[in-house]
């Protein structure tokens, strides 16, 4: 079970991602970046049970050309190199960016939560697929 995502863009993906983190505060939030991803390949960022962590999280990712895959409206502070730090925490954050929401609660119209999540970027910048599987009862 995880959050997976896969590259299916021409070139490398660099991608940040806000999750639940019940250690942070106030806001119980992680912000961690930046994973590549090359093309062709998927990476595993979040190796969980989605249905066992906070159901909202976001990502932001580009790449070397100037492609970005971001969302509206949820705009959080990170940094250009690799970070690891509480939401609240914006230590050397030098960069604002409109993350994607994820809600991994959205499965099945609502009947049954993610048991995990890929996200598909590309073929073409901004474009945005994802498919899960879920746990029937």
């Amino acid at each position: 079970m995880a959050l997976n995502f896969v590259n299916h863009n021409q070139n490398t993906i660099w991608i940040a991602l806000v999750y639940g983190d019940a250690g942070c505060g106030p806001n119980q939030f992680r912000k961690q970046g930046w994973w590549s991803i090359p093309p062709g390949q998927t990476l595993n960022i979040w190796d969980v049970d989605l249905q066992t962590v906070n159901r909202h999280a976001a990502f932001y990712a580009d790449d070397s050309s100037g492609n970005t895959w971001s969302g509206t409206g949820n705009a959080y502070q990170v940094t250009n190199a690799g970070f690891n730090q509480c939401f609240d925490d914006n230590t050397n954050c030098n960069q604002q960016y409109n993350f994607v929401p994820l809600d991994f609660d959205r499965a099945d119209n609502g009947n049954h939560n993610f048991n995990d999540l890929t996200v598909t970027l590309g073929p073409t910048p901004g474009q945005i697929a994802t498919e899960g599987s879920v746990r029937i009862d």
